[in-house]
């Protein structure tokens, strides 16, 4: 009997080891969320925004499976796709930054991809992370966008990240109008809750990686980079009411595992109320 239940607990271990360093990390999933305004034009119902975030291209994130991935998300045949930085893994180097830009203009959407930097794009290399950002044309960092749908629109803006790169909200939406649709695109969702005048109606955000490892039941992670331990992952509130969406993710960060928090690229559709 004990040998028996040895096995079973080895058994157990196994298939949790599998599942953490393997499953839920390389098995990407698309969870659609749907986001509901008045604001949202009826021209907009049905808008569907796939959210990039934390692909930490490099040690166990290699080419291949960031092509699988790209493929993955070209296949939904979004919108839009918003790219919301940490794409690299290593501190001071240059060669991930050099080899995942490439990789990333390979995105496609209906309208157009967009891109901010994170963290760890910062902390490969500071100049050359916004030089590659800005060489792309696909940068919205400190820019607002119009999309059109005939004679209505909706406007995205892009953050500087929260540690390494921080752009005031005001600064970046204060040419825009605040009757519209209003959606801000960051890396750290912390920069929601940094202070601004203009109301902002939907904050789109990574950075925690859902935390990687949540407690079962509990439903929550114990570990957060975060100063508001509330923004893990999913639909959140700001202190200010204003709506923000943070992505799970794809990578890793400080050990290669995921619990109970599989990778993935939420896919968010707009809902005209």
């Amino acid at each position: 009997m004990t040998k028996r239940i040895f096995r079973f607990i080895l058994i157990g271990l196994f298939i949790l080891v599998l599942n953490s360093f393997i499953f839920e990390r390389y098995i990407i999933r698309f969870p659609v969320y749907e986001i509901t305004s008045k604001k949202i034009p009826k021209s907009f119902d049905g808008y569907q925004i796939a959210v990039v975030s934390d692909l930490h291209y490099g040690f166990l994130n290699p080419e291949f499976w960031i092509h699988y991935v790209i493929r993955s998300i070209n296949n939904k045949n979004p919108d839009l796709i918003v790219g919301l930085g940490d794409y690299v893994k290593k501190r001071n180097f240059n060669e991930e930054l050099i080899g995942v830009w490439p990789l990333l203009k390979l995105l496609k959407a209906k309208d157009t991809e967009v891109f901010v930097n994170g963290n760890h794009d910062h902390w490969a290399n500071h100049k050359l992370a916004l030089s590659l950002l800005e060489e792309s044309k696909k940068s919205l960092r400190n820019q607002t966008l119009k999309i059109k749908r005939g004679n209505d629109s909706i406007t995205l803006g892009g953050l500087g990240d929260f540690w390494e790169d921080h752009i005031p909200i005001d600064t970046v939406f204060k040419k825009t109008n605040s009757s519209q649709f209003r959606i801000a695109i960051g890396h750290n969702p912390d920069s929601a809750e940094s202070y601004h005048t203009e109301k902002i109606d939907l904050f789109i955000m990574g950075h925690t990686h859902g935390g990687q490892v949540r407690i079962p039941f509990l439903n929550f992670s114990p570990v957060l980079p975060v100063k508001n331990q509330k923004f893990d992952m999913g639909l959140k509130k700001t202190k200010w009411d204003e709506l923000v969406f943070i992505s799970a993710g794809i990578g890793w960060s400080i050990l290669p595992i995921r619990f109970n928090c599989p990778s993935e690229v939420p896919i968010l559709i707009l809902r005209h109320e």
